[in-house]
């Protein structure tokens, strides 16, 4: 049992507007929370729930529910939270001389007691509220319509009031609970019919994808806002956003127009973006919206938004949304594309200085608040200068003056970084002021090597610090050393060509040309070759349920275990996408060829360890023989092709009887 105050306590101190705001939405939140926690868990168990809640965000000590028994005498305990003495559930309160609840049940309305435990028209609950140390309490009627259920109490064992804006929050919970106190009468009751249960499960299960959404949002940010008057206010940003954007949660509540999304949002995308939600208003569907923002220090993010609308009772339009950052991988889409493209331009012989101007916009495009600028030397006082984003009076200093000056030993090949650029002293005055102007007071600086030894300088500025490892900017540098080093770099310039930048693994070109040589030595020893065809089932679904990184790692293991799987004179190769192919080259029978398809079916049907997690792979397998199936590449593949698309989903191999 407590101890019972021994002196007189002072009230405790109301909260602030503004934190009674932040806690109705938490409050809104849970109540949308329990309203779709019902399957799981019985009726009493998330009505303790809402009591632990309530505590917390009203900030008293005890609550509780009671439900009225059906002869309206007296009010059973069902569900209670809170510190000291435990009280026991179904635990009866007599209603006869207590003023206070059946005033609350008959006129439907919150009732505050100050001094519980010395108000005359608490009849027996004042005996309750002295053992349990009660000293004020807030009680509210919790209803079906116009039926009453019971009541919700908060207890607090200081003197205090109530403010309105507290009792609507517990308003709105007894709201809440007004069908799951029904319930647990049911559930005790009807504990053991299955068809009842079924019945309420399938009714609480209607709002079960807002609970869904909100369990998935833990990767993202979560935010709610809805339409009043055609203008659009955020009533709700989840803390993510301060990790991602750097602005404080506050920034991007109220109306649209006042707060920070109009900055943060690229120009173009917010009009798109725009129309794109008051299209929703209308038709009331679900959509993925896909937009850029700036963060707090100037750097571009690529967003993914899945925004669901629908109508209130009041008539006004709600939005949620879960944005997730797509950045990284809308970058390394947006980086091999370029890369592949420099890499062709070089194949092709293209004039050097085209080739270092197309690298310079690959980086700009993954580093649009940076620029750059690739100095080689190409004779004394000259230089061959590719830049982007620079002040002219940068990029003639940049032709005829030292080999990457904005950093340190970079001819012996080290790689530099240097932060206020404006006060370098060995930059002439008035670089230092273009720089200052520009706002680039961060530098990195990387050598460009080739055969001969340090010829150039990679050198990016920008407001805030780069890292070295970035891999936009080394890939930068490396094709540029491969643009001046191409005749040495010939080798490397062919494998790019025919494989895979993902798995290493040769492409479809080279794949094509390996299985010719194939079918030509099989027919000059009167052999077989088996060409098989692999599709992976449902990876989409490991992109879209842990991330695009995962299914990046899946697919190099997937690949690994191809490649051991197969002799050493067969070719494993990434044909696109989740798709693989494999020449079982000299084979003497058809029993053989599928024998290893077997083997091969075996090892991809299995699971893959990717980081801490193992994730369990099928894949469809289809198989085609030359010369049984087709004397030319294109017939092989698409029999393969049938033959695979007859197991598809069955993670089976199909092959012709």
């Amino acid at each position: 049992m407590p101890r019972k105050p021994t002196q007189k306590r002072s009230p405790a101190p109301s909260l602030s507007k503004k934190e009674l705001d932040r806690r109705l939405k938490e409050a809104t939140m849970l109540k949308q929370i329990v309203a779709t926690s019902g399957a799981p868990l019985d009726p009493l168990t998330v009505l303790n729930v809402i009591c632990s809640e309530l505590t917390t965000v009203v900030g008293v000590q005890h609550a509780g529910f009671a439900r009225l028994s059906e002869d309206g005498r007296y009010l059973t305990i069902v569900s209670e939270f809170g510190s000291g003495e435990v009280r026991n559930s179904n635990d009866r309160i007599s209603l006869e001389g207590n003023e206070i609840s059946l005033q609350v049940m008959r006129e439907r309305r919150p009732v505050s007691v100050w001094d519980a435990q010395n108000d005359p028209r608490m009849g027996p609950g004042r005996e309750v509220a002295q053992r349990f140390g009660v000293v004020s309490m807030l009680l509210v009627p919790i209803l079906a319509g116009e039926r009453v259920l019971g009541t919700l109490g908060l207890d607090s064992y200081e003197p205090r009031a109530f403010s309105q804006d507290e009792i609507e929050i517990v308003m709105a919970a007894s709201k809440a609970a007004a069908p799951l106190l029904e319930n647990a009468h049911l559930f005790e009751q009807l504990r053991n019919e299955l068809a009842e249960r079924k019945l309420a499960e399938w009714e609480l299960r209607k709002s079960r994808a807002l609970y869904q959404e909100l369990v998935n949002s833990l990767g993202g940010i979560v935010w709610e806002a809805e339409f009043q008057k055609d203008t659009l206010v955020f009533t709700f940003v989840s803390r993510q956003v301060e990790r991602v954007l750097g602005y404080p949660v506050e920034r991007f509540l109220g109306p649209r127009e006042e707060s920070v999304w109009p900055r943060v949002l690229y120009p173009i995308d917010f009009e798109m973006v725009s129309q794109r939600l008051r299209n929703l208003s209308v038709t009331l569907e679900t959509t993925e919206i896909e937009y850029r923002a700036f963060d707090k220090n100037g750097r571009l993010h690529w967003f993914q938004d899945r925004v669901s609308a629908m109508q209130e009772a009041n008539g006004n339009v709600r939005l949620r949304g879960l944005i997730m950052d797509v950045t990284e991988h809308k970058r390394a889409v947006r980086l091999e594309r370029d890369r592949n493209l420099a890499l062709e331009m070089i194949a092709r012989g293209t004039e050097l200085e085209d080739i270092l101007a197309a690298t310079v916009e690959m980086l700009n495009a993954q580093l649009p608040e940076a620029a750059c600028a690739i100095q080689i030397a190409k004779g004394e006082q000259q230089n061959c200068v590719a830049s982007h984003g620079l002040p002219e009076v940068i990029q003639r200093f940049l032709q005829t003056g030292p080999i990457g000056p904005f950093g340190q030993n970079v001819l012996e090949g080290e790689v530099s970084e240097a932060e206020n650029l404006d006060l370098k002293e060995n930059l002439p005055p008035e670089i230092r002021r273009a720089l200052l102007v520009a706002g680039f007071r961060h530098g990195l600086t990387l050598p460009i090597r080739c055969k001969e030894g340090i010829l150039g300088a990679l050198s990016v500025l920008g407001p805030t610090p780069l890292g070295p490892d970035s891999r936009a900017i080394q890939a930068t540098a490396d094709l540029a050393s491969i643009a001046i080093d191409r005749q040495a770099l010939i080798e490397e310039l062919e494998y790019q060509a025919t494989h895979d930048a993902l798995t290493r693994l040769p492409n479809r070109m080279l794949y094509q040309e390996r299985l010719a040589q194939a079918m030509t030595r099989a027919q000059e020893k009167d052999r077989l070759v088996g060409v098989v065809y692999i599709d992976l089932d449902n990876f989409k679904q490991v992109n879209d349920t842990f991330s695009h990184a995962t299914g990046d790692e899946l697919l190099r293991g997937i690949a690994r275990q191809l490649t051991l799987s197969v002799r050493a004179s067969d070719s494993v190769a990434r044909l696109g996408g989740d798709e693989f192919g494999i020449i079982l080259a000299d084979l003497p029978s058809v029993e053989m060829a599928e024998r290893l398809a077997q083997k091969i079916g075996q090892e991809v049907n299995t699971s893959v360890r990717i980081g801490n997690r193992a994730l369990e792979v099928t894949a469809s397998i289809g198989l085609a023989i030359y010369p049984r199936d087709g004397s030319d590449p294109d017939t092989l593949y698409r029999h393969a092709d049938r033959e695979m698309y007859k197991a598809k989903g069955q993670g089976k191999i199909s092959r012709q009887e």
